[in-house]
Order: structure tokens, then C-alpha cells, then sequence
């Protein structure tokens, strides 16, 4: 199984950070690989909400990313799964409130089945860039 995780505290309040996160509209502003996303599911975003997104994938090749939102827990935890693309990870963010500022977690994992199981070590390399985002997140809350 691939699997990454990263954490990193952001001098922002706890629901900043969740309310940032949870609304996959973000994406395209701390994610350099999202090309476009878009809401499917109308209402409050919650467990069962889907966003198609489109990513820039190897070789110039756009791919798809959609995903749903699979656990949802106020400022606390938000876990989702990906539904459609090459690879299917599920993904949880943590929330820490430190006084001021947040600890944010965030953990991918993957199991690769068949023929994937010999691209396992470079999905893991990418689930390390893509949780080490979140510095990206830092940069653009903080400024």
C-alpha cells in the first residue's frame, strides 16, 4: 500500500483552515496540478458532496480527479475518496486547534491492484508531493 502524510501548523483559527479546505473551489489556488473543479452535488457541503476536478497528468495529458466527501466533522476531521482517475486514494485532513493556530494533518493511501502494484513506489512519490501541499496553503493564508 502507498501512503504519505504531512503535517503543518498555520497561524490562522482552526475554521479558517477547515472552511478553506473543505470547499474544493480551493483547489486551483494551492494545488498547481488542478486545471479545473467544479461542485456536482447541490446544498451544504457535507458527507456525500462531489467535485470534478480535471489535472494535468503525465506526458501533457489531462486527467480526472473526481472526488467525494466521505467524512465530515466540524473543524475536526474531513475525509473524502477519489472516484474517477488512474489512481483512486483516499485522503483524511486533521484539525488541531493550538491557540491561535492550527495543526493541519493530511494523509493519503492507496492500495495499487494488478499491473499498478509495479508503479507503487512513484504513486508514494506523488502522495508525498501532494500532501507536502499544504505548504502551499500556509503561504497563501498567511500572506
Amino acid at each position: 500500500m502507498a501512503s504519505a502524510e504531512y503535517s503543518i501548523s498555520i497561524k490562522k483559527p482552526v475554521h479558517e483552515i477547515f472552511d478553506f479546505i473543505r470547499n474544493g473551489d480551493n483547489n486551483k489556488l494551492w494545488r498547481p496540478s488542478v486545471i479545473k473543479v467544479n461542485k456536482e452535488t447541490k446544498g451544504e457541503i457535507g458527507v456525500g458532496t462531489k467535485y470534478s476536478q480535471t489535472m494535468k497528468g503525465p506526458f501533457g495529458k489531462n486527467i480526472s480527479g473526481d472526488y467525494e466527501i466521505t467524512h465530515y466533522d466540524l473543524d475536526r476531521k474531513l475525509s473524502f475518496k477519489v472516484i474517477s482517475g488512474p489512481a483512486r486514494p483516499i485522503g483524511d485532513y486533521v484539525f488541531e486547534d493550538k491557540g491561535g493556530e492550527t495543526k493541519v494533518t493530511f494523509s493519503l493511501s492507496y492500495t495499487p491492484h494488478g499491473l499498478g502494484k509495479i508503479m507503487e513506489p512513484m504513486i508514494n512519490k506523488q502522495m508525498q508531493k501532494e500532501t507536502a501541499l499544504l505548504l502551499n496553503i500556509k503561504k497563501y493564508l498567511e500572506r
